[in-house]
């Protein structure tokens, strides 16, 4: 029993210490997509505060996500494509045409 208790806090640590890294470029690829979606809808002058004050709940709550994976793998894994998929439409939203100043 204390054996498995030790593999399962291993891995807490390591999913929680892993998602310190790379949760934080998630919640700023994120809210660059949040960005660039209110600056198409026309939101105003509360675009650049509004995406500013939510990276950081992002990053709390991909910190927290990551609790509910079985393993380090999966960890890894889950961050990374949502990594790449968030930072593929930031760039793809940026580029796109319509965009304004």
């Amino acid at each position: 029993m204390a054996k498995d208790s030790t593999r399962r806090d291993r891995i807490l640590l390591h999913n929680g210490l892993v998602a310190l890294v790379l949760g934080y470029p998630l919640a700023v690829a994120l809210s660059g997509v949040l960005h660039q979606l209110m600056r198409f809808l026309g939101a105003g002058p509360v675009v650049g505060q509004l995406t500013m004050w939510v990276v950081y709940p992002l990053w709390v709550a991909a910190i927290a996500l990551v609790f509910l994976l079985p393993s380090k793998r999966a960890c890894w894994l889950w961050l990374a494509l949502a990594n790449a998929l968030a930072a593929l439409a930031c760039y793809f939203l940026m580029h796109s045409g319509g965009s304004g100043a």
